[in-house]
């Protein structure tokens, strides 16, 4: 009961992005008994920033109305289920977040900005206390959402294990779906059905409770055009560390050809798929040795955009951009990612206009 109680205090902050937002997704919380947790929120303009804090019950084993308001105490006030801040310029804030009761509950918290374009950013501190004294804190920096993302996992140690937490702060049902991987074998599937505002945690032994002591990869895939936040926390006996959720990565083969169906451009993208924008570096074949382009872009349902800078032959920087369809939304569903690339001047004007296609660089190329 130790390790089920313990994965369920993990705490972890996730929004959209890394980097400020007028609305931040805490996807788990811990009150009740030895646990408080410390909610830091910075403004980051140059006006006075309205924010609301929302807290939502979890799914602590147990309990009830999961995705519920949830009444705890602010700074050991009374209990309430939102608070407001208002914040100067730059200020920054800490408040804590407790429940005068013996029993451990979760859940999780959504900040939001009143103010138009007021930008904030911030995390959260978990901590167990024994009187006035902490005996453990963890603190983690803003993770993202995702539509895919990876987490490795290794429970080879005695007493560990490792956990993930998700809260849907969106307004319809979502499906996450967890593939756990071995090396290329995959070696066990969960899906996972979460309401408007509900929220789940669980320990990997409990959603595979065959896995055991063993180490893999946990591969988490969201309904097509949703994402969602994710957490991740390595259990070593009762302390916790927080461990990465990275975005699952593709490195595609393309191929440009012209008006004339000649080959003009190979090479290959190497790009990370967060929410569902894609970054990265490209190469082209031609290119020297450790000569690699930054690239970025997105793949949001069928639809998939590259750009990159480009210095072109008069010695004057350009943009190329690749828009193509793939063949199932936001993926290639075993066929080619095919569309018009397009080399545009500083001035506007479009330079070219070639074909191209795209498909995963490893494993034999699709046949269409």
């Amino acid at each position: 009961m130790r390790l089920r109680t313990a994965v369920c205090a993990f705490v972890i902050f996730s929004s959209r992005t890394s980097f400020a937002q007028s609305e931040l997704t805490f996807p788990q919380m811990v009150v009740g008994g030895p646990y408080e947790t410390l909610l830091q929120i910075i403004n980051e303009v140059e006006s006075p920033n309205s924010v609301t804090v929302e807290v939502f019950r979890g799914s602590f084993p147990g309990g009830v109305n999961n995705g519920a308001p949830f009444p705890v105490q602010f700074d050991r006030g009374l209990q309430t289920a939102f608070q407001f801040f208002q914040l100067a310029p730059f200020e920054e804030l800490t408040t804590s977040l407790s429940l005068a009761d013996l029993s451990v509950q979760n859940g999780w918290v959504r900040v939001r900005s009143s103010t138009l374009g007021g930008k904030l950013s911030g995390n959260l501190i978990f901590r167990q206390k024994v009187g006035t004294r902490v005996r453990d804190s963890t603190g983690v920096a803003s993770a993202r959402r995702y539509r895919y993302a990876v987490i490795q996992a290794d429970n080879r140690d005695e007493d560990s294990n490792t956990g993930v937490a998700f809260a849907n702060a969106d307004n319809s049902p979502i499906t996450v779906t967890l593939d756990l991987f071995q090396a290329d074998r995959k070696v066990g599937t969960a899906s996972l059905q979460l309401r408007p505002r509900e929220h789940l945690a669980r320990l990997l032994t409990e959603l595979f409770p065959a896995f055991g002591r063993q180490q893999g990869t946990l591969v988490i895939e969201t309904d097509p055009g949703r994402s969602i936040p994710v957490l991740a926390v390595r259990l070593d006996q009762d302390q916790l560390t927080s461990i990465p959720v990275r975005p699952l990565g593709f490195v595609f083969q393309y191929e440009v050809r012209n008006q004339s169906n000649a080959v003009v451009e190979t090479g290959f993208w190497m790009f990370d798929f967060e929410d569902f924008n894609l970054t990265g570096i490209g190469r082209r074949d031609s290119d020297a040795p450790g000569l690699y382009f930054g690239v970025r872009g997105s793949w949001l349902g069928n639809s998939f955009q590259f750009t990159f800078r480009r210095i072109l032959q008069d010695g004057m920087p350009g943009i190329v951009v690749f828009n193509g369809v793939s063949a199932a939304a936001e993926s290639t569903g075993g066929r080619r990612v095919s569309g018009r690339v397009t080399t545009v001047a500083a001035s506007g004007q479009a330079l070219s206009v070639d074909s191209f296609t795209a498909y995963h660089r490893f494993g034999a190329p699709p046949l269409n």
